[in-house]
């Protein structure tokens, strides 16, 4: 409670992912949301009480979205991503055109809270497919289906 009023938590088995507009439902998992920096650390010449700290390169890494198959979702995201990465295996596609089909993207990653509300959100620049994962089927298995989604992107800081 904050000032009698109750604070809107993130669930975190709450949220949603949209692609230019496109929505790609809810999904179980996220893993991979998160960035990190190389420094350098240099020392000045007679300082010896501490060292100094350059800034170096950002690195985000590869956003991993899990879920279970569900027959409308899993069609949407099928067909985003026939859109997506049919240039490849058309003849005659010309690679300078491969930034203007495949890169471009803007993913938004939406975080809610116990009502369905947001909490916060991502939003992922120059996002593209960087792998799709289907089931494993064993007839043994009683297990719930997950597909997953892996993207690129360029980064979520500079809003």
């Amino acid at each position: 409670m904050s000032g009698g009023k109750q604070v809107a938590l993130g669930m975190a088995m709450r949220f949603n992912v949209k692609i230019d507009g496109v929505n790609l439902g809810n999904w179980t998992s996220c893993k991979g949301l998160e960035v990190k920096t190389k420094v350098h650390k240099v020392r000045d010449t007679g300082n010896y009480a501490y060292e100094k700290i350059l800034f170096g390169d950002v690195q985000y890494q590869t956003v991993k979205l899990e879920r279970a198959m569900e027959k409308t979702s899993s069609a949407v995201l099928r067909e985003w991503l026939v859109e997506k990465l049919s240039p490849w295996q058309q003849p005659g596609f010309m690679p300078e055109l491969l930034y203007s089909v495949i890169g471009g993207s803007t993913a938004n990653i939406t975080l809610l809270d116990s009502a369905w509300q947001e909490v916060a959100s991502w939003k992922l620049k120059n996002v593209y497919p960087a792998g799709w994962y289907g089931p494993t089927f064993s007839a043994k298995d009683t297990a719930v289906a997950i597909e997953r989604l892996e993207l690129d992107h360029e980064g979520f800081l500079d809003e």
